[in-house]
């Protein structure tokens, strides 16, 4: 790393900061490359044949998308934990480390000699955190966990409707991801109190009471209103145009009246049962049926430049192809061009919040399984017999 990189890797606020990360899937290895994207020095701990996110999803050589996405920054220590002297090598690294991270379920890591318990007997102001489907306490803590299965246990599923009115499941793992910004949020807390004299102190975050969090607005109306709440916001929603589909929302009373305007339809305006949200709830169907013909007679972008120039707010519905492309996008470098010796030139969305990194930063690279391994042993003070042993096939 050259004197530019290594100052600007100084001025991160987790340098200096050592993460061993213990964790597989997505949620608890996103939160660890999040640590890393802020300055953190993060070891992935994984199986010698690897995390198993890296065979989920088409493979790119040594990785997929969602190992791009979770492990970017890291170093990777690949062992057998069940091998003779394994937790006694990882106990070791702990001892070094400010946070430690794992998502096996509940107890496992106590038989495995890598517990909280554990690790703080060796490094007592360490910030542990589980990460687990149901929490590490009550009746669901040994019940499997998937981001699936959180969306339908949730009530998620259920905000997500077809016109059949089935339960749909969203296309992308929006609970693990979320369930890491909450874990590295939590972290975050726990290291600056550290700061501030506070000790150490073991984190349970669920994949369940993070999407719980995260669905508080709704959680709340149906506390309030039962299973049928109020639609916030009729006529918002996606409607077809004479080319693809744009999205209409509205926040404040003024911007009904301004739709009905620009699409030739002041009529509606001015019907004393849709002068409300909550009155135009009551007949959703009825306008969403009026508006969906009446955007059908224009182009996408026709609709958005009249759309706005009435005071309403709209936005093309892209594709993810059209999505990189859109000046906007480009405008501000949202997700610029990187590469890697396996996978080749991709786009990778920046980290808000943090300068994105550039080659030659640690943070810029993915690790191939274990390309760390022998390093991190011999840093710890394993003999070569030791790290023989330890990385035997």
């Amino acid at each position: 790393m050259n004197d530019s990189d290594g100052s600007a890797a100084a001025s991160l606020p987790f340098h200096g900061v050592r993460v061993l990360d213990a964790s597989q899937g997505l949620a608890g290895p996103y939160c660890g490359s999040l640590l890393a994207q802020q300055g953190a020095e993060v070891i992935k701990l994984e199986p010698p044949l690897g995390d198993w996110s890296r065979g989920i999803g088409q493979r790119y050589n040594n990785h997929t998308a969602i190992d791009l996405m979770a492990n970017r920054g890291k170093k990777s220590l690949a062992i057998d934990i069940k091998r003779d002297g394994a937790a006694e090598a990882v106990l070791r690294l702990a001892e070094r480390c400010d946070v430690f991270i794992e998502s096996f379920r509940p107890g496992v890591v106590d038989k495995l000699g890598i517990g909280y318990e554990q690790v703080r007997a060796r490094n007592p102001d360490v910030v542990y955190l589980s990460v687990s489907g149901f929490g590490q306490q009550g009746p669901g803590a040994q019940q499997a966990a998937t981001d699936t299965v959180i969306q339908g246990f949730s009530g998620m599923m259920s905000l997500n409707t077809d016109a059949q009115g089935r339960p749909r499941r969203l296309g992308f793992l929006a609970v693990d991801t979320l369930t890491a910004l909450y874990a590295f949020q939590a972290l975050a807390s726990a290291l600056y109190g550290r700061l501030r004299g506070q000790p150490g102190r073991h984190i349970d975050v669920s994949l369940m009471q993070s999407t719980a969090a995260f669905l508080s607005a709704k959680l709340i109306e149906g506390s309030l209103e039962g299973d049928d709440p109020v639609a916030l916001n009729v006529p918002a929603g996606v409607y077809r145009t004479r080319d693809g589909w744009i999205a209409v929302t509205l926040s404040k009373e003024s911007q009904y009246g301004a739709l009905c305007r620009a699409t030739g339809r002041a009529d509606l305006a001015e019907e004393p049962d849709f002068d409300s949200f909550v009155k135009r709830a009551r007949h959703a169907a009825h306008l969403e049926t009026q508006f969906a013909m009446a955007l059908l007679e224009r182009g996408t972008q026709d609709w958005l430049a009249h759309l706005a120039a009435h005071g309403v707010v709209a936005s093309e519905v892209n594709t993810l192809g059209t999505w990189f492309r859109h000046p906007l996008v480009e405008a501000v470098d949202a997700a610029p061009e990187v590469s890697d010796p396996s996978c080749g030139v991709f786009r990778m969305p920046r980290t808000p919040g943090v300068s994105a990194p550039r080659p030659g930063d640690p943070r810029y690279a993915w690790p191939d399984v274990g390309d760390s391994s022998h390093a991190l042993l011999q840093s710890i003070g394993c003999s070569q017999a030791e790290i023989d042993r330890l990385l035997a096939p």
